[in-house]
């Protein structure tokens, strides 16, 4: 019997070697590798994958192989600075675009590109997505906490495609710079916290929705921002005036919302101030930037103003907010719309603008 079981791993271990013709094939990949990939454009809808290959010279792909997958990069050589996922073997857009890849292989010792790249072309955004989509950062921070200074510096570090999708509001508790509405027990960081179940300072949510546990690095934040733009494209615009009032030091804000899909929708209004400097906080020798000092109640949960709005139809907003001492320069000017999303709502949009400039709708 041990010789039987003995000569039947022989027999696999030959069959592992050799082709069904008696070629020899190594157990490790050998190049040169051809990378391919199952269509050649993509609707640039976020849910559209294009599913690569890499075969090596004896036609066996790579990516079947989870062991090997670990030593694949997949990536555009366009300068867009894509890059598919670590061990995955597909891409998706949510821009109109084409993309240029190529893959590496680290095996026998080398790294080996690609024989070959694969050019992907992704299209149709503006059919899922008509208006230009922000997504709204909230952070829970203060001027003692000394991981908030790391979080700071991550969100700085955001990839220029990130920061040109996203507002950053921080809702500063404990401290100098905390801000506490009429009515409320708690200033507006420590409710931040609570209602989304945060562990303490800093607590950082995305869209009023999707909150993140010890994420650190603006590679992690930036990656975040694209899945949720990929997952919940907006389904509304905001056009947002603003005029600032110096006898009455007011900023007089007036919104506009249009669905592109129809649904019920409330907006909500929040002044950032800028530029500020805080003695002995953990931050020092920079300034505190998109502090939120003032903001309707509506700020993390649906309000009851909230009400439908139809498809390709238009809603108004006003609000006369005052600002006392602050300085009109050191102030922006935000709207957020919350859309209702089961039996809780999330922010669908979100723009800013400096005190007392405009911004019309912004189309993809």
């Amino acid at each position: 019997m041990k010789k039987l079981i003995y000569f039947a791993a022989a027999l696999l271990a030959l069959s592992a070697c050799h082709g069904t013709g008696g070629e020899y094939i190594p157990d490790e990949y050998v190049g040169p590798y051809t990378l391919e990939a199952d269509k050649t454009e993509i609707e640039a809808s976020g849910s559209d994958w294009a599913t690569f290959t890499l075969k090596d010279s004896y036609g066996r792909n790579v990516l079947d192989d989870k062991i090997a997958l670990q030593r694949v990069n997949i990536y555009a050589v366009d300068g867009s600075g894509v890059a598919v996922d670590r061990m995955q073997t597909r891409f998706r857009a949510i821009t109109d675009a084409s993309y240029t890849f190529e893959a590496s292989y680290s095996g026998n010792g080398k790294i080996e590109k690609s024989a070959n790249v694969v050019t992907l072309t992704a299209k149709n955004r503006s059919s899922y997505e008509k208006y230009h989509k922000n997504v709204a950062i909230y952070k829970a921070t203060a001027t003692w906490c000394g991981p908030c200074a790391v979080m700071t510096t991550a969100l700085a570090s955001l990839d220029e495609d990130a920061k040109a999708h996203s507002v950053e509001l921080c809702w500063h508790g404990e401290d100098e710079l905390a801000l506490t509405l009429p009515g409320s027990l708690a200033d507006c960081g420590g409710m931040v916290i609570s209602y989304f179940g945060g562990a303490g300072y800093p607590t950082v949510v995305f869209d009023a929705h999707s909150m993140f546990r010890g994420e650190r690095s603006g590679a992690d934040l930036s990656a975040a921002i694209w899945r949720i733009r990929a997952d919940y494209p907006a389904t509304c615009g905001i056009k947002l005036e603003t005029e600032y009032n110096s006898a009455a030091s007011s900023i007089q804000i007036n919104a506009e919302l249009t669905s592109s899909t129809g649904g019920d929708y409330d907006l909500g209004f929040a002044i950032l101030l800028n530029n500020q400097i805080v003695p002995g906080g953990t931050n020092p020798g920079q300034k505190y930037d998109h502090i939120v000092c003032a903001s309707t109640a509506n700020y993390y949960t649906n309000s009851t103003a909230i009400s439908y709005v139809g498809k390709n139809q238009s809603k108004s907003w006003s609000q006369d907010v005052p600002v006392g001492k602050f300085n009109v320069n050191d102030l922006s000017v935000v709207a957020f719309a919350f859309v209702r999303d089961g039996n809780r709502a999330r922010i669908d949009n979100i723009v800013e603008v400096k005190a007392g400039e405009s911004i019309g709708y912004v189309l993809n």
